[in-house]
C-alpha cells in the first residue's frame, strides 16, 4: 500500500472506532430517557451496559480465534454493517426485554471491530509506526464521548431514544462503506492456535497489563455509566447542561489521546500509562470531594477524561510492543477486559444506586484505580527484570 492509501485506511478505522464507541456508550448517555420511556428504574436500565460488557468481554477472544482467517476488509466492514442492523432494530424494540436481547446481539460487532482494527494496523505498518497508529485510531473512541455520547443524550431528550438508535444505524452503515472502500484486500492474520493463547496466559507481564485494563475499566464504569443520573438527580442539571458536561469529558479524552499519540515515542508507553491512570484517580477524588457542586463536576470530568481513553489506547500499544507475535490474541483479550470492566463497573454502580448510595460511587471507583496503578507498577517491575536477562 502507498502512504496515502495507508492514511485513508487509518482514517476509516478511526471513523469505525468512533461509531463503535458511540454505540457502546450510547445507553449511558440516554439512561434517564430509557428509564422513563420503558418504565424501568435507572439501575434496571443499567442492565444494557452490563449485558453489553459481558457479551463483548467473553466474545472478543472467541471471535478473534474463529475469525482470524477472514479477510480484514470483509470482517471489519461486515461487523459495522451488522452494527447498523442491530441499532436499526433497537429503534423499533417494543419493550425493555427486547432491547436487552438486541443489545446482546448488536455488541458482537464491537467485540470484533475494536481489537481487530488494532491488529490490522499491525499488518499495514512497520513496527516503529504501530504504537502511534493504534493510539490514533483509538482517538475515534474519544471523539465518541465528545460528540456521540452528548449528542445521543440530547437527541434522546428532545427527539426520543428511538431516534438516537435510528441515527446510529445510518452512521454505522456509512462507516461500513468507508472501511470497505479504503482497506486493502488480502489482509489476514495467521490462525491463532492454542499455543498462542497459552503463550499469552503464561506471560506474567501480559497478564498484569490485562488486569490493569480490567481494574481501570471497572473503576471508571462504576461512575461513568451513571453520570447522567447523578447530574439530573443531584445537580438538577437540564439536558443541555448534561450534554455540555459529557462533551467536556469527551473533549478532555480527545486531548489526552492526542497527547498520548504525540509523546508516546519520547516518554514511553509505561510512563504515560501511569500518568493517565493517575489523572483519572485525581479526577475521581475531585468528583468525590466536590459532590453536588457543578463546578467540581466539570473540573473532575475534565481531569478524568484526560486519562481515560489515552490509557485504553496505550494499553493496546503496550501489549503490541511487549509481544508483537501475540498481538492478535492479547489485543483481543484486552478488549475483552475493557468490556468485562464495563460489566463489573456497571453492576457495582447499579447496586449502589439501587441502595441510594450515590455518594459512594466515586470512592469505590477510586479503589479500583488504585489497584490498577499498583498493577501497572508491578508490570513495569517484571518488564525491567526481563530486559536485564
Amino acid at each position: 500500500m502507498t502512504q496515502d492509501s495507508n492514511r485513508l485506511a487509518l482514517w476509516a478505522l478511526f471513523a469505525g472506532n468512533f461509531i463503535i464507541g458511540t454505540g457502546v456508550i450510547l445507553p449511558a448517555g440516554m439512561l434517564n430517557d430509557l428509564s422513563a420511556g420503558l418504565g424501568v428504574s435507572p439501575a434496571t436500565a443499567g442492565l444494557l451496559m452490563i449485558v453489553g460488557g459481558l457479551v463483548c468481554g467473553f466474545g472478543a477472544p472467541l471471535l478473534a480465534m474463529f475469525t482470524s482467517r477472514i479477510d480484514r476488509r470483509m470482517l471489519l466492514a461486515g461487523s459495522l454493517a451488522f452494527y447498523a442492523v442491530g441499532h436499526g432494530l433497537s429503534a423499533l424494540a417494543p419493550d425493555f426485554t427486547s432491547l436487552v436481547a438486541l443489545r446482546a446481539a448488536t455488541v458482537i460487532s464491537a467485540a470484533i471491530f475494536t481489537p481487530q482494527a488494532a491488529a490490522t494496523v499491525g499488518l499495514m505498518l512497520p513496527p516503529e509506526k504501530r504504537a502511534a497508529a493504534v493510539a490514533f485510531i483509538f482517538i475515534g473512541w474519544s471523539i465518541a464521548s465528545v460528540a456521540g455520547m452528548p449528542c445521543g443524550s440530547l437527541i434522546a431528550a428532545y427527539a426520543g431514544w428511538r431516534t438516537a438508535y435510528a441515527l446510529m444505524a445510518v452512521l454505522a452503515l456509512v462507516s461500513a462503506v468507508l472501511v470497505w472502500r479504503t482497506l486493502p484486500r488480502g489482509l489476514a492474520l495467521p490462525p491463532m492456535s492454542l499455543s498462542t493463547w497459552r503463550a499469552v496466559f503464561f506471560d506474567p507481564v501480559l497478564i498484569l497489563i490485562l488486569l490493569v485494563t480490567l481494574a481501570s475499566g471497572s473503576g471508571q464504569f462504576t461512575l461513568s455509566g451513571y453520570l447522567v443520573v447523578i447530574y439530573k438527580e443531584v445537580l438538577g442539571a437540564s439536558p443541555g447542561v448534561i450534554a455540555l458536561l459529557l462533551a467536556g469529558f469527551g473533549l478532555a479524552g480527545v486531548t489526552g489521546n492526542f497527547l498520548a499519540a504525540r509523546f508516546v515515542g519520547k516518554l514511553g508507553v509505561e510512563r504515560l500509562i501511569l500518568c493517565a491512570l493517575g489523572t483519572i484517580l485525581l479526577g475521581l477524588i475531585v468528583f468525590w470531594s466536590s459532590f453536588g457542586i457543578i463546578a467540581g463536576a466539570a473540573i473532575s470530568v475534565a481531569l478524568w477524561g484526560l486519562g481515560t481513553f489515552s490509557s485504553n489506547s496505550l494499553q493496546q500499544s503496550r501489549l503490541i510492543v511487549h509481544a508483537p507475535a501475540l498481538a492478535s490474541a492479547s489485543v483481543a483479550l484486552n478488549t475483552s477486559t475493557i468490556y468485562l470492566g464495563q460489566a463489573i463497573g456497571a453492576a457495582t454502580g447499579a447496586r449502589l444506586i439501587a441502595n441510594h448510595e450515590l455518594t459512594h460511587l466515586a470512592p469505590v471507583a477510586a479503589v479500583f484505580l488504585i489497584i490498577a496503578i499498583a498493577l501497572t507498577l508491578l508490570a513495569g517491575h517484571y518488564t525491567a527484570r526481563i530486559r536485564k536477562i
